[in-house]
């Protein structure tokens, strides 16, 4: 327990969305620098790669991107496809509407990627509605339980399974992490949540346990440098 200290979820600043827009759009850039250079985005292309091995040549491959955020991932994702000549169509889905004004300007150069507003507690898909369901950064703002149904929920509408891309809770991610940002950023924003999201996230053996409580019958939990985790579920009939 030492490495890894209990939870204790505290709201993020971005999240409360009372900060003015241009502070936002700055620490949404502060986020994607940390995601190129410390692995945000290398999970999640890593992971997709295994469950394009049996994909049918010519079909356009379908992602749903739970709390898309920014869209800096379904846009690192789209890349991606470009680069291996796989057709594809992202679904991003989020609940706040300014988020999605901003994620509408990042992603005008990527008509692959279609953006939604919704809850992700309500999600309007059925079961299978897409090949793959995908969730980064974004479960560690949840409560344990809220997390387990999305898990539940993502197990359920990814018809090959899911990827969740996130942080390991730990000591030395959070020391690291608050050094880091004093040195790279004077951001506000980025300065507080950068360090509460490393104490807020769950841990591989926490995933482990969501996993099973959600009903996923097939999943591995992948430990990455630095301090990220990558829980793929897959369908049982892999």
């Amino acid at each position: 327990m030492f490495l890894s200290p209990p939870r204790n979820l505290r709201p993020e600043l971005l999240d409360l969305d009372e900060a003015p827009f241009e502070e936002v759009r700055e620490s949404l850039g502060d986020v994607r620098r940390v995601n190129k250079y410390l692995s945000g985005y290398k999970v999640l292309l890593h992971h997709i790669r295994f469950f394009l091995k049996e994909h049918p040549p010519g079909r356009k491959f379908t992602i749903l991107d739970l709390a898309t955020g920014s869209a800096d991932q379904p846009i690192a994702v789209a890349q991606m496809m470009r680069r291996l000549n796989i057709k594809v169509r992202i679904v991003g889905l989020d609940i706040n509407a300014k988020m999605l004004n901003y994620a509408r300007e990042e992603t005008r150069d990527h008509p692959e990627i279609n953006l939604v507003q919704g809850d992700i507690h309500a999600l309007p898909f059925g079961e299978d509605s897409f090949d793959l369901v995908i969730n980064s950064l974004s479960l560690h703002h949840f409560a344990r339980d809220e997390a387990v149904s999305i898990l539940r929920a993502a197990d359920f509408m990814g018809r090959r399974g899911f990827i969740i891309n996130d942080l390991h809770r730990s000591r030395v991610a959070y020391v690291a992490i608050f050094l880091l940002t004093r040195l790279l950023t004077k951001n506000r924003l980025t300065r507080y949540d950068a360090p509460v999201s490393v104490m807020n996230a769950f841990t591989p053996s926490e995933m482990v346990e969501m996993a099973q409580e959600a009903g996923v019958k097939q999943f591995k939990v992948h430990r990455h440098f630095p301090y990220r985790i990558g829980l793929v579920g897959t369908s049982v009939a892999q």
